[in-house]
């Protein structure tokens, strides 16, 4: 095997071991894991509680026939 080539195996066999070491740290990236991330601080916990209201509130106002 040329030297080019087998540099080139191993810089992508470090990357993979790389990408696994981050996603094993990041428990949000682990593979099969499709769960949102909790809110970083309050403040994003009320925002995104804000966010679901308003979207409720959205969805329960009657809708106009615009043909009509």
């Amino acid at each position: 095997m040329s030297r080019s080539r087998a540099s080139n195996r191993f810089n992508r066999f470090a990357a993979k071991k790389r990408r696994e070491a981050l996603r094993s740290s990041v428990p949000g990236l682990s593979e099969g894991s499709h769960k949102q991330l909790s809110p970083i601080s309050d403040a994003h916990k009320l925002l995104d509680n804000a966010l679901c209201k308003e979207l409720l509130i959205d969805l329960m106002e009657p809708q106009v026939d615009e043909n009509t």
